[in-house]
């Protein structure tokens, strides 16, 4: 059987921030009645026990949100007891953790180092620009305690990295956000370009567009390139891999969408975490084992990205991108669902940093 990866919500679309962008909490919408959705012991084990029961060589549990923490510190306490319970000797465990930094204290980073978590921190750049769109339930700024969750992770050596997410207030500071990470010691990056519709079907406010996004990556590109031994940003990282015929591993770019599951609090199970709605419901844990609704997910929407348009199919960049995540192709405001919503700004992106990967890969090989 070939491995796949767990995408993890305890706590469903809750969450301790009420962010403009986020997707996450309309979730709720399947749980209209369940003010405090979390996963019970007997869900957390069945789901960890078949998991670590077909034996994969690396087994990755991806715990996200809403925010994953307010599940509490003793819940996933008891995650690493079972994973330790069911584990067997010689595979590796591995647990990835994302999360706003809220409530991250020495006792969760004496947690996560211990346990060897990779976590991902949300961190949009400086104040002025991650106040924007991040903010508490109240309204107020978060930045302060963003940051010193970062300063406490780093202190008890906490593994993480940074999500930023691309809105209409930082796609055109780039070499001020760049810096800002630089300047603070994060040199392990994710860019995600925002991109929500209105109640009217249109893009938001805060989204940018396929040439906004084409430009940010351009201005990125050409300030990483000369620190790309010291700065790994995962678009980048994924392209030169690709270049030098390695896997790429980030499901945007590769020819397939990537072999993981989506379980949610109660064990519903979801194809994609961008795809938790009724219409995409594969099963639930209690009733189907994990391999089944693998393979029910994958026969139906795991083909859902291998349907091009003749335009990708003969585009000279194909195997740069195989039309994008499918979840920028079906955006209710994209002209052409057979292609991403972003492809005339990849495009621009490509063609100005094409000759740079594929010459560092030959003289690499």
């Amino acid at each position: 059987m070939r491995p796949f990866q767990l995408l993890i919500k305890p706590v469903s679309y809750k969450c301790n921030l009420r962010c403009a962008y986020c997707f996450y909490l309309k979730v709720n919408e399947l749980y209209p009645n369940v003010k405090h959705p979390i996963m019970n012991e007997k869900i957390l084990e069945t789901m960890i026990s078949q998991y670590l029961g077909y034996q994969f060589q690396e087994s990755i549990f991806g715990w996200q949100g809403g925010e994953p923490t307010l599940a509490g510190l003793d819940f996933f306490k008891n995650v690493v007891k079972l994973q330790q319970k069911y584990g067997k000797e010689g595979q590796i465990v591995g647990n990835a953790l994302q999360t706003n930094g809220m409530v991250i204290d020495e006792d969760w980073c004496r947690f996560l180092n211990k346990y060897k978590f990779l976590v991902g921190l949300s961190l949009d750049g400086p104040k002025s620009v991650h106040d924007k769109y991040r903010k508490s339930i109240r309204g107020q700024s978060v930045w302060k305690k963003v940051m010193n969750a970062a300063d406490l992770m780093r202190r008890y050596q906490v593994e993480y990295n940074i999500l930023c997410v691309i809105t209409k207030a930082n796609v055109n500071r780039v070499k001020e956000i760049f810096q800002f990470f630089i300047d603070n010691g994060f040199y392990y990056l994710q860019f995600i370009p925002a991109l929500e519709a209105d109640e009217t079907g249109k893009k938001t406010a805060f989204s940018i567009n396929a040439l906004q996004y084409g430009k940010f990556l351009c201005e990125l590109f050409d300030l990483w390139k000369d620190i790309s031994n010291k700065v790994s940003i995962r678009l980048f990282n994924t392209l030169l891999a690709k270049k030098m015929g390695f896997p790429g591993g980030f499901c945007t770019l590769d020819q397939n969408c990537a072999d993981y599951l989506l379980i949610e609090w109660n064990g519903d199970v979801y194809p994609c975490d961008f795809f938790a709605k009724k219409s995409y419901k594969v099963g639930n844990l209690k009733k189907d084992d994990l391999a089944f609704l693998l393979n029910k997910r994958n026969d139906s929407f795991g083909k859902l990205k291998g349907q091009l348009s003749k335009e990708c199919l003969e585009c000279s960049w194909l195997t740069h991108c195989y039309g994008g995540c499918v979840k920028d192709r079906l955006f209710v405001d994209n002209p052409d669902p057979k292609k991403t919503y972003y492809c005339e700004g990849l495009k621009i992106f490509f063609e100005h940093s094409n000759e740079w990967f594929s010459n560092f890969a030959n003289n690499f090989s």
